[in-house]
């Protein structure tokens, strides 16, 4: 369900719903991992499998503890905690999520974004991702989901210098297409993807989230 929410709006088009924002905005800026494609269970069997060959068999329990949290960091903790010795770089020598996430057929847009992208693109709304992914793993999965020719600009971890929740991310992608901040809307479902849209004064709605954002979004079908 589609709700608006209370508190000081990050962009500048007024209280309205997210159908209407849509229908104002000159821009649309999507993150990726949660929002355009679920990657968190691949990114569950990615650690599952590191943690694995490293000498320990982890609970569903202690996975979905890594959730929103750094892998490279999280899994030789929870190793040390058993006894096993092995740094960032053991760790992500057996992890590697660009080849076995971004170009997995398992992965798949979520349902109506791509009828969303392209009801935005037939009235020249232009699109923007922006994802502390890099650019290689956006383009390949944006490719296999015959989605790559809809995006206007992409904004990858590389391409900045302060990632989320610092407001540069979305900044870029605002200079990149041209537009100001109160002719876009964000969509992105992390506490710091939406402190970093809000941050650069962009309407932004959590997707399937609990972060402070302008408004809530459970479906992307509900704005078709």
């Amino acid at each position: 369900m589609a709700r608006a929410c209370s508190g000081k709006k990050g962009g500048a088009m007024g209280q309205a719903t997210i159908r209407e924002q849509l229908a104002l905005a000159r821009c649309a800026l999507f993150d990726f991992d949660g929002v355009i494609a679920d990657t968190e269970p691949l990114y569950v069997e990615l650690d599952r499998h590191a943690l694995r060959a490293l000498g320990y068999e982890a609970t569903d329990e202690e996975l979905n503890g890594f959730i929103g949290k750094a892998s490279e960091v999280e899994g030789p903790a929870l190793l040390r905690r058993h006894g096993i010795q092995a740094s960032q770089e053991d760790y992500l020598s057996v992890w590697d999520s660009d080849r076995d996430i971004y170009g997995s057929p398992e992965l798949v847009p979520n349902p109506g974004l791509p009828e969303l992208w392209e009801s935005l693109r037939e009235r020249g709304c232009r699109i923007a991702v922006v994802s502390t992914t890099r650019c290689i793993s956006l383009v390949r999965a944006l490719n296999n989901f015959g989605l790559l020719t809809y995006v206007d600009a992409i904004v990858g971890r590389e391409m900045v210098s302060h990632m989320k929740p610092d407001p540069e991310p979305y900044l870029r992608a605002l200079q990149i297409l041209g537009r100001e901040a109160g002719e876009a809307i964000a969509f992105d479902d992390s506490p710091s993807g939406v402190a970093s849209a809000r941050a650069a004064g962009v309407y932004t709605v959590c997707y399937r989230g609990d972060a402070l954002a302008d408004a809530q979004l459970d479906d992307f079908d509900e704005l078709l």
